[in-house]
């Protein structure tokens, strides 16, 4: 339960390290807009996880080092979606795809992305890692500093969870594999 004197300390942070994180921030991503959404998130999640995290902590060190690592999450998802774009450009120009196909195409593409857009932190950039990246789980857990189990558990959800989202999709691709 966060106290009124847990509050009063976050707030004290915000207002101490805001403009310096988010310059942090933006020396990595060079997006401000990202940057700031970057820094906000991390402090939702100092709110969120405060009990966990202050009898332990040194917050200017810990605030650092979370927006550091957010900031570099969210370039490694840039490159992973650029990757994506490209060879999704290549496959386009090795093949001529009707115009129907190419919407529906696009049409799925964006609702798995929202799909694992969805997925809790640590769970999307496992399966990133593996199914993007193609990392071994235990490449992944040293990536992540977790134990492989761990990696296999988040893996084993996302799918779980991708699978259940997109539902509809799997229905219609293994109809039309069947025709």
């Amino acid at each position: 339960m966060i106290t009124t004197a847990s509050e009063q300390k976050i707030k004290e942070l915000f207002d101490s390290y805001f403009h310096q994180l988010l310059l942090h921030s933006y020396k990595l991503t060079n997006d401000y807009a990202q940057s700031e959404e970057i820094v906000q998130d991390v402090f939702v999640k100092v709110w969120q996880n405060y009990e966990q995290i202050e009898p332990y902590s040194d917050f200017k060190a810990y605030l650092y080092k979370a927006v550091r690592n957010s900031s570099l999450n969210y370039l490694r998802h840039i490159k992973i979606r650029q990757k994506y774009n490209e060879e999704v450009a290549n496959t386009l120009d090795d093949f001529e795809i009707p115009e129907e196909e190419s919407i529906i195409e696009t049409e799925k593409n964006m609702r798995i992305h929202f799909a694992v857009n969805k997925l809790p932190e640590n769970w999307k950039e496992a399966i990133v890692l593996s199914k993007y990246d193609k990392l071994k789980y235990h490449e992944i857990a040293q990536k992540m500093n977790i134990s492989q189990k761990t990696v296999e558990k988040y893996i084993s959800k996302a799918l779980h969870f991708l699978r259940c989202e997109l539902a509809d999709i799997l229905i219609t691709v293994a109809i039309l594999l069947n025709l």
